[in-house]
């Protein structure tokens, strides 16, 4: 069977899983699911086994075979049966790198992007930033079952002056202006760290993303104090000065695209974030002393590594931007550091970093995220469904709920 056919069989088989979980519950009464004849991939590192029969009330599994008792419906309860005839069966991806509130008709085409998403198994997201009203718009809608959608975790954006200058931070939200909303900030070293942390959590949002144009002293202040609201922390492997091992030691939640990691053996990184595509991948090696030491530090700390390999390979088929052939080394490097890190112990996940389908009949590009950890990171099948299912929920703080069918 061909890798492509493998995993359209996969995601076939959890789309329908996705799909009847998230539906809507009748207004009769409570909604059984019974599914049998299906191999199971648990997402705990357990091996795949064949389960006879898994039976979920609403939602929540209450049985898998012998482990727990079939319990006796009520009186006006709905009992679905399904036979998957050796059908395989695993928990919902979890992309942890999207953009999906950055587009014209915002909220419209967000909610497109998300229903496509669940069509293509995935069953968690982390938005790492966009407008953060209409997010907090499907959050609720997906929440109240308007909504067929992901479990959307979004976040609200920090960086230095330099950021908000140009680029698809500056045209995010063109009613605004650029660095003065609370889910996307600029700041220095005068900012009232305590203030705005707290106005970007009054979004929704639940994790901070620190973007670039930030010391050392500026990004460990703000990672310290969105811990201490109780909020995630995601940053770009480099924040320009701040390298990876300042944003590790401050106590950052995970550390997202693997190819910026090189600068960390840098003898120098650029003060401006712009030069983050002027990486020294030819000359660094990613298994340099600085970088083993830091692999280690990340997985001793329990940082993530948020990898994004797809996106390098992809930008070169980008809609509307010229071939750029800076991707090509940091694609192999990044793919290789990926690998070193996991090697050490540091959890991956799979974000993408360009998650939307190009069309109606494709897949969320988690999928050709999975394949790329195992042709060029050197994943076993297994470890990349791992990446994309449990390491991704507790990259969230969603692993009481997703990330493994137990």
């Amino acid at each position: 069977m061909s890798k492509s056919t493998a995993w359209n069989r996969i995601a076939t088989s959890l789309a329908l899983v996705a799909l009847l979980s998230l539906t809507p519950l009748a207004a009769h009464g409570v909604e059984y699911l019974e599914l049998t004849d299906l191999h199971l991939i648990d997402g705990t590192g357990a091996s795949t086994r064949h389960v006879d029969r898994l039976i979920a009330r609403d939602g929540v599994i209450v049985s898998i075979d012998d482990a727990a008792t079939v319990p006796t419906p009520e009186a006006d309860a709905r009992w679905t049966r399904i036979g998957l005839h050796g059908a395989w069966v695993i928990p919902g991806l979890i992309d942890t790198h999207v953009h999906v509130a950055r587009f014209p008709d915002t909220r419209g085409h967000a909610a497109t992007i998300l229903q496509q998403a669940v069509r293509g198994g995935v069953t968690g997201v982390r938005d790492l930033v966009g407008d953060a009203r209409a997010l907090a718009d499907l959050e609720r809608a997906i929440a109240a079952k308007e909504l067929i959608g992901p479990e959307l975790v979004y976040s609200a954006l920090f960086g230095g002056a330099d950021i908000f200058k140009e680029g698809p931070i500056v045209q995010m939200t063109s009613d605004r202006a650029p660095g003065e909303m609370p889910w996307s900030r600029r700041i220095d070293a005068s900012s009232d760290l305590r203030l705005l942390v707290a106005e970007a959590k009054g979004t929704g949002a639940r994790n901070i993303k620190l973007y670039g144009d930030l010391t050392p002293a500026l990004a460990s202040a703000l990672i310290g104090e969105s811990r201490r609201q109780g909020l995630l922390t995601t940053a770009h492997a480099t924040v320009f000065p701040a390298r990876p091992s300042d944003l590790v030691t401050a106590g950052i939640g995970s550390l997202a695209h693997a190819p910026y990691l090189v600068w960390e053996a840098a003898d120098v990184v650029p003060t401006d974030y712009r030069k983050r595509t002027d990486g020294p991948w030819r000359t660094i090696a990613p298994d340099h002393p600085k970088l083993q030491a830091l692999y280690r530090r990340m997985a001793e700390q329990g940082v993530s590594l948020d990898a994004t390999l797809y996106v390098y390979e992809a930008m070169n088929s980008y809609p509307g931007l010229p071939k750029m052939d800076w991707t090509e080394p940091a694609l192999a490097w990044g793919a290789k550091a990926t690998q070193l890190a996991h090697e050490a112990g540091v959890m991956v996940t799979t974000g993408t970093d360009w998650f939307e389908p190009r069309d109606d009949n494709e897949l969320p590009h988690t999928h050709a995220e999975l394949a790329l950890l195992v042709e060029r990171a050197g994943f076993t099948p297994m470890q990349a469904l791992l990446a994309a299912t449990r390491n991704g929920a507790i990259a969230l703080g969603l692993q009481a709920t997703h990330g493994t069918l137990e």
